[in-house]
């Protein structure tokens, strides 16, 4: 009975902690705004100690009934689960770090008390929707999230406002659909609590069944999944992230869009696809092909971005396919993949984001032409800034690589025709990342500084804003080289709590990495560095010619030559296969929200002949809309 009561303490603070300190920064006069980030800190700190006990607190329940009309029954409910347990405490990890970064960050910020509220009803929003145990208490609390995210933005730059609307326009048109498919699946099932629907799938409920994604299923199922990947930002409802990295403050782009959204979201797809529905082939192959496509189509857009936020947005959307695509798969290996990189992407693309704020808290800008030549002033942010770089690109033996590759694997061991075309999007998509990343580290670490990072008084780094990098740089380092330890203590037990039919009983997951193995591998890569140095340093021994540079002939002066890494792909924009996508893509032709705004208009405009302007006649078709949906959903 302790243990229980200790469990349901547990859930009832880790949500309102940080409600309530929320609460507290909301309230303190304008003139202390700064003693906020003072509140919000140890505040956070609570939150992630709390969060961290979740893993073993496997089973511990929360139920506060609230409301109960006939049959349907609506409590707040929370239970923790193998896969909730581990995504709350990694949600509460980044918004310890996001505290922690903000600190500095935002100190000359006039809204500190409103950004610090915001970022912790969000958390607490993120933590609830997490672990939540029926899917109204679930709605809810995905909705606080939307909700912050929508407020965080506007505390941001011109144009808060334009994007910020578009913001919520989009998740909020997603977040209908996904109460829809809510409404459709209680029809089918009769029930919103996500255990008994788990019970339900496993055969632990006699003579009820997962509806299937057939006729009402398919429906049901299509509507859940816009809701997730518009949360996660898949295309083609991604465009979202790019309009809100304009304006929004950095740590809100590392806390939301690249954490904690992509968490809520895979995370609610993985039990969509695996808990809630039996999938068919048709829904998986649709599920490969949107993440192939994600993968493809916001690699490209991200290569030939000028400015710093908007690339970085760009690859927040590319990595979401790989996630997609994993889950999709339907195999073992794939799913685990999956769920791995939407783990290994909160951490290297929060670290990306920070990366940047830290740039532009140090220089004022996040445009590559006015950058370069950063890595003498912030070496500590240029060399996490390359780990989190080298890792979203896929190369070992980082965290990236290693969820990368295991869906590669689960990919092939589909077997299906379009395998080979799913597995060559997401290696080139890798390829292209890599590709992307050399322009940025050029573009802001090396070469020649520009004459604004010329001109800037030497000053260090904040401790409060690197210790953020650092920590999520190692993470990206020890989750490469120590696959096992997240793919076991967290991913492999997930799995099995979604989808117990796939693994059998004292199985655990298998996957094949060759002759690759993380600590031989990252051990022979030491060596190999060390011997390529060992070869410069003979190089440098005797004495090497030297010219002076020139071009066209000209002989010039080192002071004369600045070579920036904006151009380095300005070729791809101008190919002929991709010369007119490029142009529609920055025309906003294939944005959803312009073409709703525009279809949309058109429709509005032939409907307000039916507007007579009488309220009985707007009251009485609301009554009949609102009795037919009652007929057709309550049993007679």
């Amino acid at each position: 009975m302790g243990v229980v009561n200790m469990g349901e303490q547990l859930l009832f603070s880790c949500v309102t902690i940080p409600a309530f300190i929320g609460l507290v920064c909301y309230v303190l006069p304008r003139r202390l705004g700064r003693a906020a980030g003072l509140v919000a800190l140890p505040g956070a700190a609570a939150t992630f100690l709390l969060c961290a006990l979740l893993p073993g607190m496997k089973g511990a329940a929360l139920r506060i009934p609230w409301l109960a009309v006939g049959g349907f029954d609506v409590s707040l409910a929370m239970r923790v689960g193998a896969l909730s347990g581990f995504a709350a405490a990694f949600i509460g990890l980044f918004g310890l770090l996001i505290a922690c970064f903000s600190l500095p960050y935002m100190w000359s910020h006039p809204a500190q008390g409103r950004y610090y509220a915001f970022t912790l009803w969000a958390l607490a929003g993120a933590i609830g929707a997490s672990l939540a145990d029926h899917l109204v208490f679930f709605l809810i609390a995905w909705e606080v999230v939307t909700l912050m995210l929508y407020l965080l933005v506007n505390l941001g730059r011109e144009p808060a406002a334009k994007v910020g609307a578009k913001t919520f326009v989009l998740l909020g048109f997603a977040d209908a659909a996904l109460l829809l498919g809510i409404v459709f699946l209680w029809k089918l099932t009769g029930t919103m609590s996500i255990s008994e629907l788990a019970a339900i799938g496993a055969g632990k409920v006699a003579g009820k069944a997962l509806p299937v994604t057939e006729g009402l299923g398919a429906i049901a199922f299509l509507l859940m999944f816009a809701g997730a990947i518009a949360k996660a930002g898949a295309v083609p409802l991604h465009t979202w992230i790019p309009s809100s990295a304009e304006a929004a403050p950095l740590p809100v782009m590392a806390f939301l869009p690249a954490s904690l959204d992509k968490l809520l979201g895979i995370c609610l797809l993985a039990r969509v696809s695996l808990q809630l529905f039996v999938t068919t082939p048709a829904m998986s192959l649709m599920m490969m092909i949107v993440g192939a496509v994600t993968v493809l189509s916001a690699v490209m857009m991200a290569m030939v971005q000028h400015d710093l936020r908007r690339l970085l947005a760009f690859h927040a959307v590319s990595q979401v396919g790989y996630m997609v695509l994993g889950i999709g798969t339907g195999t073992v290996v794939g799913l685990v993949g999956g769920l791995f990189h939407m783990l290994n992407n909160a951490i290297y693309k929060c670290c990306l984001f920070l990366m940047a704020g830290s740039v532009q808290h140090k220089t004022g800008t996040t445009e590559l032409e006015r950058l370069g030549g950063l890595a003498r002033m912030m070496p500590a942010t240029f060399l996490a800034g390359v780990v989190a770089a080298l890792a979203i690109s896929g190369v070992p033996p980082l965290n990236g690589f290693a969820s990368k590759w295991m869906v590669y694997q689960g990919v092939l061991e589909t077997r299906l025709p379009l395998a080979p075309l799913f597995l060559i999007a997401a290696v080139f998509g890798s390829a292209l990342t890599l590709a992307s990343f050399v322009k940025v580290i050029h573009s802001l670490f090396l070469g020649r500084p520009s004459d604004a990072v010329a001109g800037l008084a030497p000053a260090r780094t904040p401790v409060l804003m690197v210790l953020p990098m650092v920590v999520l740089a190692l993470l990206c380092i020890a989750f490469g080289v120590f696959v096992q330890v997240p793919v076991g203590q967290w991913l492999e037990p997930s799995l099995r709590e979604v989808a117990p039919g796939l693994l059998a009983a004292g199985k655990g997951v298998a996957y094949d990495l060759g002759v690759w193995q993380a600590s031989q591998a990252t051990v022979l890569l030491v060596l190999g560095l060390a011997l390529g140095l060992v070869f410069y340093a003979i190089g440098r021994i005797g004495r090497a010619r030297v010219t002076r540079p020139f071009i066209g002939g000209e002989l010039v002066g080192t002071d004369d030559v600045r070579v920036p890494g904006t151009g380095f792909y300005e070729t791809v924009r101008g190919l002929p296969l991709l010369r007119g996508m490029f142009r529609d893509a920055e025309e906003d032709a294939y944005d959803v929200y312009h073409l709703g705004g525009r279809y949309g208009g058109t429709l509005v405009q032939n409907l307000r002949s039916l507007h007579t302007g009488v309220l009985a006649v707007y009251v009485a078709w609301c009554a009949l809309g609102l009795a037919v949906i009652l007929l057709y959903l309550l049993p007679l």
